[in-house]
């Protein structure tokens, strides 16, 4: 008793000296508690946010027991001193300590699964001070006869090691010794979108029979066709979004890849993402079936979900090949490329390339002119030969 009374008033003691806040927060799981405070001893301060925690209590014994191990140098938040020889995977480790606190947990296990894929297996038991010019040409070489995109994977490691520059742990970042290929060229690059009467096929199959086989698939299908909605965004939208007696969508959420194969809610991919769009009578009738169809219709239910919680990422995907498979349209297509339609389809019709980029939510007018090159290239080839003809 008298050993419980003395670690109860070491805690407490240690409530008063750790600036500490604790509070109830929502998630998709439900609420949670949360504890926010600083973990200080002599000579470090650091920031502490977790979540997750199924009592107010819990939390803050998490929090005390954090601070005391912390003051013993115990903690996994005390900042570890920088030894002068590293490997690339301790060097990994250490950035990532940093790094996982400034980014979305999508973009952390997309970078994770870089290094994880094709940057550790290599490299990760090199020291650093080991990396010698002419192998990471022939890394580098090989990266990019394997991937199309490699210098992203390139960028991911150099970054790594102008870290270990400023740390004086090598005088001068190897990649500045070496050559970068240039990236190949995809010449059997699958089409990216449908024209105009693969389009129409596709929409006639979703209406005439697929909406009879799996209504949930086909609205959600039907909505990406016409909207050009993001995946992450669809499968984030709640019926609250849908503006039934206006026939507006309001797009204020996405769903996030987490590590370990999770997801999340999360803000859209970038503030032009967030946005209204108009949808046409006859999809805004389509939602409205499903909503008196399904039984997940309160507000804050998922419009499109499994037993009221948010489809995994890749069931959209899964559905329109289901689709191309069984009626042999949208042949080769992703949701993405579903969207690259609805891009390419609206410019072909009329619409300006402010438009495709405002309603699509790019937030880089270089990603709407990518699909306007297509369009550019195909008008370009029917055009070619006008002047010619005046002399013929």
């Amino acid at each position: 008793m008298l050993f419980y009374f003395i670690l109860i008033s070491a805690y407490s003691l240690v409530a008063k000296r750790y600036d500490m806040k604790l509070q109830q927060v929502d998630t998709p799981k439900g609420k949670v508690w949360e504890v926010n405070g600083y973990l200080i001893n002599k000579s470090q301060k650091i920031r502490v946010k977790k979540r997750g925690f199924d009592s107010k209590q819990s939390a803050r014994q998490w929090f005390n027991n954090e601070s005391v191990l912390f003051d013993n140098g115990e903690s996994r938040y005390n900042k570890k001193t920088t030894p002068n020889i590293m490997t690339v995977k301790e060097l990994y480790d250490m950035w990532l300590e940093t790094y996982q606190h400034t980014v979305e947990e999508s973009t952390l296990n997309k970078t994770m699964n870089f290094f994880r894929l094709h940057i550790l297996p290599e490299w990760g038991s090199t020291l650093v001070t080991d990396i010698k010019p002419l192998d990471l040409q022939r890394y580098i070489n090989t990266l990019q006869g394997k991937i199309l995109s490699y210098r992203k994977i390139a960028g991911y490691f150099r970054r790594l090691l102008n870290i270990a520059v400023r740390m004086d742990m090598i005088p001068v970042d190897p990649f500045t010794k070496i050559e970068m290929p240039k990236e190949r060229r995809n010449l059997n690059k699958p089409k990216q979108f449908m024209d105009v009467d693969e389009f129409k096929a596709f929409v006639d199959v979703l209406d005439s029979q697929y909406s009879q086989i799996n209504k949930q698939a086909y609205t959600l299908l039907r909505l990406g066709a016409f909207t050009g909605m993001r995946t992450e965004e669809l499968l984030a939208l709640q019926w609250q979004h849908i503006d039934f007696d206006n026939g507006y969508i309001n797009i204020v959420q996405a769903l996030g890849r987490g590590l370990n194969g999770s997801t999340y809610i999360k803000q859209p991919k970038s503030r032009t993402s967030t946005r209204t769009l108009k949808i046409d009578n006859k999809m805004l009738m389509i939602m409205s079936e499903w909503y008196n169809y399904t039984t997940y219709n309160r507000k804050k239910d998922y419009v499109f979900n499994s037993q009221g919680k948010t489809l995994q990422v890749m069931r959209p995907n899964k559905w329109l090949h289901d689709v191309s498979n069984k009626y042999n349209v949208a042949v080769g297509l992703s949701m993405h490329k579903l969207r690259h339609t609805w891009a390419t389809l609206a410019i072909d019709q009329g619409a300006s390339v402010k438009q495709v980029q405002t309603y699509l939510g790019h937030a880089d007018v270089s990603m709407t002119l990518n699909i306007y090159s297509d369009i550019t290239k195909r008008a370009s080839d029917e055009t070619g030969d006008v002047l010619s003809n005046l002399i013929e």
